[in-house]
């Protein structure tokens, strides 16, 4: 057991509710989380680095390198300690002397960790869930530098950063899915309602349009039915999928689930008609019932019928599928309703008319206009509903006999061609489309009525196609961002982006200057007439703005010449022509740093999609940023490294050739300062890869280069990524081979050549298998004893594996070197 109590913070509740949130834990593994744990053990030197989520009862990693287990119990966590420290990394040089640490399963037994590091991961709610923490084998007294504690805790943000943009990724494709059930369910409503207006009047032909729409709503189902009240029992009277040979059947109400929803005039979920006390066994072995959704149809005070779907499984149905039911009772009370009333009003318009006018859509019957060649132009409106004023915020009273070119100047053309070509061809149209003129999209469908008419059931989808848009722009930023290289082109970027989504004017990004003070805004994307503000900017200059970005809330203004911290003097910003504006801030480390901002020539109301679209945005580009910075430093580091080394191999070199200036045979003195220059060159092609892999045939072009030409050697194999290990023992191996070759074989001939070839070898496991033959030569012989130092490299085969078999020829030498292919290449994490 621990020998220092576990933080009573481990188990608050509000904690624990914000972990949970992000539904992270016991998720499989992924590259960002990956990348950061690999980074963290790079900054601070350790083999081992965690991202540690501290639960109620375990500490769980969602990422790891250089430690076997995926989670361990609370009596092992040294990451509780982490998050009674939100502001601080948590340092303990000596883990086996901290009173918190010392008696540590891990501290006291494998694997014998001895030094840990964590920065807590912090909620933008403040809450502490974990830590990113780095773990060493050995005491570090100096424990981290300031440089690697921050940037500890940078990647520490970064953590954060990643687990808020997945929960929002699974938000979105949550809302994404109810979006899609409740577009299904509006197109089966928007079905059932235009058949029952062609119905005519036929109750069956209603009835089976709302028992068709339902099914269509619920895929659960594999039939459906309305029953009528008939007396003391409920008669089958419209039947479609599994139910359709049941047209007829008769169920008593006080023994069927039909019965009792009946009875109760409420709705009923039927799960297991097996063990369903209110479902007779004889009657749902008859019907192949083993679920049911039922819903009464309610008319006046009393039950006229009920509307039942059903599936021949258990538990098909839940209880949003038994909302959707009730839904399509009340079309099957109107159609009931209205055919109980048809016989009394048949001879009237008025039938038709109230059924037109209740409809939720718009409804339109236009009549084609045609020109003197029988082409059509342009149609009028013969008939629209209340609701097709509501949607296009219309008075109906004006438009009847008017053409749509007068009621709304300058439509698109495609609103005059598709429906013309609807008259000509009779194919019903489905259309998704804006009219620009009131900014708005329709979703709907045309049909053809007569030859010179048809009609339109449409909904008003604005909302909904602009949500999309926004998701789709943030899909596109996202994409656009990782292929970007520079600050510049991302800002650049995102701006183009956001001004496009959200219909603006300009769109920019700005670095904020001391305390919200100025603006440096970087080049802008700005829309057709008008100009760029780039450049610095005083606040101050425009109004009483400062005050919401200091505190880290967005700077949010409809209306310049109304909106109190602008209208004293609104001139400033209509001279840059500014009507409405928002600037979301950047935040870094509690202070406003940069800003996001969209400007609206005209006023605007900024909906709160809007403000939810622009904060992702500014999080995605702010993520975007620090990427570029921590890939800029990284290069600055290698390079740095490079450069030492180098140094250092001069250094080595040199005091070799003092050292050794006096030795008379040269030969050795020779052969090690080309050994030398062979792991320069090999540190060389290292670097191209910022010292994390390096291409094999660029290996083996750098070290043979400087024994022959390389039109003397012949490369077969792919080209692979190796790991620095492998580089090294590659380079080492192949400068003696060519070594031996000068001296004694192939290539001491003017003719000779070598082949070397390479390929992997599926077995027991993969297997790297490097052929190094040689041709043109004279005979060679195997060296005498054990040879030289060359020879012992050789036998040692790649990365030291000592699986080398060499034959000595006519022609040369050939070679065959073995290794694991896992030695090779770089692990996968």
């Amino acid at each position: 057991m621990n020998s220092h109590p576990i933080p009573n913070i481990v188990d608050d509740a509000d904690r624990l509710s914000a972990l949970m949130s992000y539904a992270i834990l016991d998720t499989p593994t992924e590259w960002g989380f990956d990348d950061i744990v690999q980074l963290a053990c790079h900054l601070c030197q350790v083999p081992v680095s965690l991202v540690s989520l501290v639960a109620g009862d375990r500490q769980w990693f969602k990422a790891r390198v250089g430690f076997p287990h995926c989670e361990t119990d609370l009596d092992s966590s040294i990451c509780a300690h982490a998050l009674a420290q939100p502001d601080a990394v948590l340092v303990i040089p000596d883990l086996t002397v901290d009173p918190r640490t010392r008696a540590n399963p891990l501290v006291t037994g494998e694997p014998f960790i001895r030094f840990y590091a964590g920065a807590p991961l912090v909620t933008p709610d403040g809450h502490v869930l974990g830590s990113l923490c780095v773990i060493d084998k050995v005491v570090r007294p100096g424990g981290l530098t300031v440089a690697q504690a921050e940037n500890l805790k940078a990647l520490a943000r970064q953590v954060v950063t990643q687990m808020e943009l997945r929960r929002a990724v699974t938000s979105r494709d949550i809302a994404r899915a109810e979006e899609q059930r409740a577009y299904q369910v509006r197109e089966a409503l928007r079905d059932s309602q235009a058949r029952i207006a062609a119905a005519g009047g036929d109750l069956d032909a209603v009835l089976r349009a709302v028992v068709a729409g339902a099914i269509s709503a619920v895929p659960a189902a594999d039939g459906g039915v309305i029953a009528l009240l008939d007396g003391d029992h409920l008669e089958y009277r419209a039947v479609l999928g599994s139910l359709a040979a049941h047209r007829g059947q008769r169920v008593p109400l006080a023994a069927s689930g039909a019965g009792r929803c009946a009875r109760t005039r409420e709705p009923y979920l039927v799960r297991d008609a097996g063990s369903d006390p209110h479902v007779d066994r004889g009657l749902a072995g008859t019907l192949g019932l083993g679920s049911a959704a039922l819903a009464p149809i309610l008319g006046g005070d009393g039950v006229l019928g009920v509307l039942k779907l059903q599936s021949a499984r258990t538990d098909a149905f839940t209880q949003g599928d038994l909302d959707i039911v009730g839904l399509f009772t009340s079309a099957a009370t109107a159609g009931l309703t209205e055919a109980s009333a048809r016989a009394e009003t048949c001879e009237k318009d008025d039938y038709w008319r109230g059924l037109f006018d209740r409809l939720s859509e718009g409804f339109v019957v236009g009549e084609v206009v045609r020109d003197e060649r029988g082409r059509v132009i342009d149609w009028t409106y013969v008939e629209v509903n209340p609701a097709w004023g509501d949607l296009l915020g219309i008075d109906p009273k004006t438009v009847v006999g008017r053409s749509v070119r007068e009621v709304i100047p300058d439509i698109e053309e495609e609103w005059i061609d598709e429906f013309a070509q609807v008259v000509e061809t009779g194919e019903v149209a489905n259309f998704t489309r804006r009219i620009e003129t009131i900014s708005r999209w329709y979703e709907g469908r045309a049909f053809r009525l007569d030859a010179n008419r048809f009609g339109v059931i449409f909904l008003e989808v604005t909302q909904r196609v602009e949500a999309e848009d926004r998701r789709s722009a943030l899909l596109t930023l996202g994409d656009r961002l990782r292929d970007l290289t520079t600050t510049a082109d991302m800002t650049r970027a995102a701006a183009e982006i956001v001004g496009r989504t959200l219909g603006a004017t300009r769109a920019g990004f700005g670095r904020i200057e001391g305390d919200v003070e100025a603006i440096e805004i970087e080049p802008d994307w700005t829309a057709p007439g008008i100009a760029s503000i780039a450049g610095r900017h005083r606040f101050d200059d425009y109004g009483d703005l400062r005050g919401s970005l200091r505190r880290g809330e967005p700077l949010v203004i409809d209306d310049v010449a109304t909106d109190p911290r602008t209208r004293d003097d609104p001139g400033p910003m209509r001279a840059i022509a500014v009507g409405a504006l928002v600037n979301m801030p950047v935040r870094e480390r509690g202070r406003t740093v940069a800003a996001f901002i969209v400007h609206d020539v005209k006023p605007r109301t900024w909906a709160g999609e809007e403000l939810a679209f622009l904060r992702n945005v500014a999080d995605r580009l702010e993520v975007g940023v620090a990427r570029v910075r921590a890939e800029e430093l990284q290069a600055v580091l290698n390079t740095e490294l490079v450069h030492r080394l180098k140094n250092t191999l001069t250094v080595v070199q040199s005091i070799a050739t003092q050292t050794l200036r006096s030795v008379t045979e040269r030969e050795p003195v020779e052969a090690f300062e080309r050994r030398v220059l062979a792991l320069s060159r090999a540190h060389d092609v290292l670097m191209q890869k910022s010292w994390a892999a390096a291409r094999m045939r660029s290996v083996m072009e750098s070290v043979l280069g400087l024994q022959a030409d390389l039109d003397r050697f012949a490369l077969d194999g792919p080209d692979i990524d190796i790991s620095p290990q492998a580089a090294l023992s590659l380079t080492l191996l192949l400068h003696e081979l060519a070594t031996n070759a000068l001296k004694y074989g192939a290539l001491s001939a003017k003719a000779g050549s070598v082949r070397i070839a390479w390929r992997t070898e599926q077995g027991t496991a993969p297997t790297l298998v490097l052929d190094w033959t040689e041709s043109g030569g004279p005979s060679v012989t195997a060296p005498n004893g054990r040879g030289g130092f060359g020879s012992k490299l050789i036998r040692m085969g790649l990365v030291g594996t000592r699986n080398a078999d060499l034959e000595y020829g006519h022609s040369g030498l050939r070679a065959e070197f073995r290794a694991p292919l896992t030695d090779i290449q770089i692990p996968v994490h």
